[in-house]
């Protein structure tokens, strides 16, 4: 089975290096940039290059594709993770546009600087390394892109009614200490589909994949046997 990765806002295949090597031998899995002003245009991209069938995974903005994906394509989606991200709308789209400005303005370091203070746990064993991850891997993206990308999350729509739509499995996997989406968006959603599932990762933050890729790889694993997915 192939497992499409979407990475969050400005990353890119580094927030998955670590898990891929403790993954089922039996799941391929396959890294998606979506790169669009809009979630549509996001969503188009990644259909076009998946296969007929897969497993979608995403975290943050990638996660919010990963729902959109789920939703346009049922037949193709066999199963859906989702790390750090909720189907609400834009909570503050002139503050989002705002961050796509200074993205491609003058003010990209100081972005990143902001985003990467909060990205991970940083009390926790593998915080520090994650904040440097982010800010490494949104300066090889650059500014044009991850600016795209900001711009699609602040012109997303309200998918909290349409949620009950995704009959697919459904794993949740949070950081107890997510300060960009709280754990409980998490439950919310695996109350509102029909076959969800939420583990929790404790002393971990926005990233599981970087903070802890054992514990990540094996919840994962383990929902995809239980789920009859490999």
């Amino acid at each position: 089975m192939m497992l499409i990765e979407i990475p969050a806002l400005g990353c890119n295949g580094q927030l998955y290096a670590k898990i891929n090597p403790l993954l089922p031998l039996s799941l391929t899995p396959h890294v998606l940039i979506a790169m669009a002003d809009r979630m549509a245009g996001c969503v188009a991209q990644i259909l076009e290059q998946a296969p007929e069938q897969f497993v979608v995974l995403g975290t943050s903005f990638g996660a919010r594709v990963a729902m959109e994906v789920a939703l346009a394509a049922p037949e193709r989606v066999k199963g859906l993770i989702i790390i750090g991200s909720g189907p609400g709308p834009v909570a503050d789209q002139v503050g989002g546009l705002k961050r796509s400005a200074r993205i491609r303005g003058s003010e990209f370091e100081n972005v990143l600087q902001e985003m990467g203070d909060i990205i991970s746990h940083l009390p926790g064993p593998n915080g520090p390394e994650t904040m440097q991850a982010f800010r490494e891997m949104s300066r090889a993206m650059g500014p044009a892109n991850m600016a795209l990308q900001s711009d699609a999350m602040a012109y997303r729509e309200d998918l909290w009614p349409r949620m009950p739509e995704i009959t697919c499995p459904v794993l949740c996997l949070w950081g107890d200490h997510d300060q960009y989406t709280p754990a409980d968006v998490g439950r919310k959603i695996v109350d509102a589909v029909p076959n969800g599932r939420f583990e929790e990762l404790t002393e971990c933050g926005h990233f599981p994949t970087l903070e802890y890729p054992h514990a990540t790889a094996a919840a994962i694993g383990s929902w995809l046997s239980e789920s009859q997915l490999i």
